[in-house]
């Protein structure tokens, strides 16, 4: 189902789309595909289906791990 929107609660921890994933990182979904490819193993986001699924906690784990880092 190309073009499929996934309404999503802001509380909810899984997150769909690479716009939703790019806004809990603040950055383009451009950046999240990039960073998918450069980091498959490293950045907690999974292609499934067709799109991109991440946990907003493992998302912000990853960003404070790598601001220490």
């Amino acid at each position: 189902m190309a073009g499929t929107h996934i309404k999503q609660k802001d509380d909810h921890d899984i997150v769909w789309g690479t716009p939703a994933i790019g806004k809990i990182i603040n950055r383009e979904p451009r950046v999240v595909e990039y960073l998918c490819a450069k980091y498959p193993d490293k950045f907690p986001v999974k292609k499934v289906v067709g799109g991109y699924v991440a946990s907003r906690k493992a998302l912000l784990a990853w960003l404070l791990k790598k601001e220490n880092a």
